[in-house]
């Protein structure tokens, strides 16, 4: 159990489908936690990139809508997996995925996260290659996000809404 711990605090990033930022301040926090954040629920995120930018006047004042962002991640699957990606990429709907830095799981729960990027959007391309395991896959997500939401240990959040006009 100890070693397990061990190993479960080193994980730095996982993925989650839902919104974590809804029930970060909720009084069924731990409640919410173990049903929906538990640690075979998520994947473990090999590599992570967006880029949040928006336009500033000449004394770099932010000013307007923000524009286009596409966060990009690469996570390991199992090849027997069907993941909840492909799943969405079909959908063609916009759901919550959750980004989980530093969480700290007891028994397989989610109990302690140091911070959260919360992305609502769409999947916009799903992308897999084999790993060094015959039996996993790396597979590259891209989504197409409409917000994003930053959320801290205490459960305090910051939303930024985007647009995704060209």
């Amino acid at each position: 159990m100890e070693g397990e711990e061990k190993d479960m605090k080193e994980i730095k990033v996982m993925v989650f489908a839902g919104n974590l930022a809804e029930f970060a301040k909720s009084e069924m926090r731990d409640v919410v936690l173990k049903d929906r954040f538990a640690k075979e629920q998520g994947y473990t995120v090999q590599d992570f990139s967006y880029s949040c930018q928006r336009d500033r006047d000449e004394v770099e004042t932010a000013y307007g809508e923000t524009q286009n962002v596409v966060v990009d991640f690469t996570i390991r699957v199992m090849t027997t997996e069907q993941t909840l990606f492909y799943e969405k990429l079909k959908d063609l709907g916009n759901d919550y995925y959750s980004l989980v830095y530093n969480g700290i799981y007891e028994d397989g729960q989610l109990k302690f996260f140091d911070n959260a990027l919360v992305v609502d959007g769409y999947v916009v391309d799903v992308e897999e290659r084999a790993a060094n395991d015959c039996n996993q896959a790396l597979m590259h997500v891209k989504i197409l996000a409409r917000e994003l939401i930053y959320v801290q240990r205490d459960g305090t959040s910051m939303t930024i809404n985007i647009s995704n006009t060209y």
